[in-house]
Order: structure tokens, then sequence, then C-alpha cells
């Protein structure tokens, strides 16, 4: 096991509001961590008995990634809150959030392509 780099400020961690350096740094803590979490559940996938003993697990570190992963984008987004929700491709992390916001019905992923990010 490696230990953790070293993360040194750059220019953009120091740009916008407290809040918004603050959700970056968080977001780029979770990316790391859900780097470390990936590599686990590839070594614990690359054998064959663990593989075939603990598959649903694995597949929930699995989802548990794209949930982090989610979540930063959500952290650095400058969007409205209910097109941050709508992008998420994560159907239960998505559901989950809009109830818990208060999000009704939310917007179409397909809409905020075609017609990108409100400014």
């Amino acid at each position: 096991m490696t230990a953790p780099a070293l993360v040194h400020p750059c220019a953009e961690d120091e740009a916008g509001s407290p809040e918004q350096r603050l959700h970056r740094v968080l977001a780029d803590e979770l990316v790391r961590l859900t780097g470390t979490l990936s590599e686990l559940a590839y070594d614990l996938g690359s054998n064959p008995d663990t593989l075939r003993s603990h598959m649903a697990s694995l597949q929930d570190i699995d989802r548990l990634t794209q949930a982090h992963l989610a979540i930063a984008d959500l952290l650095r987004s400058d969007d409205t809150l209910e097109r941050r929700v709508a992008g998420i491709t994560l159907e239960s992390l998505a559901a989950t959030l809009s109830r818990r916001l208060g999000i009704e019905g939310g917007l179409d992923p397909v809409q905020i392509v075609i017609e990108g990010p409100e400014r």
C-alpha cells in the first residue's frame, strides 16, 4: 500500500468564494478516495474465489464509486440545484437527492444536454 500523495493548492483552489473553494477541495478528495476504493475493488475482484463469494459486495462498491463521482460533479458545478441533480446519471442517487431537496420532477437530463447549462 502506498502513502497518499500530498496535495498542494493550485491557482484554481484560490479562486472563488470560500464555499466554492471548499466544494472544489471536497470534490477532489472524494475523487481521490474513490480511486482508492476502486483499486481495492479491482484487487478483490482479481481473485476468482473472492469474486465468486462477494460479487454483490463488489457491485455495491462499484455503485458507491459512481455515487462519489456524481457527488464530486455536484460539488464542482455552478449550475442551478435542479440542473445539477437532473444531470446525475445514477438514478437511485438522483431520486434520493430530488426527494430530500424537495425537487419536484426536476429536469430531463436530455433537456440539459440539448439546451446546455443555464448561466
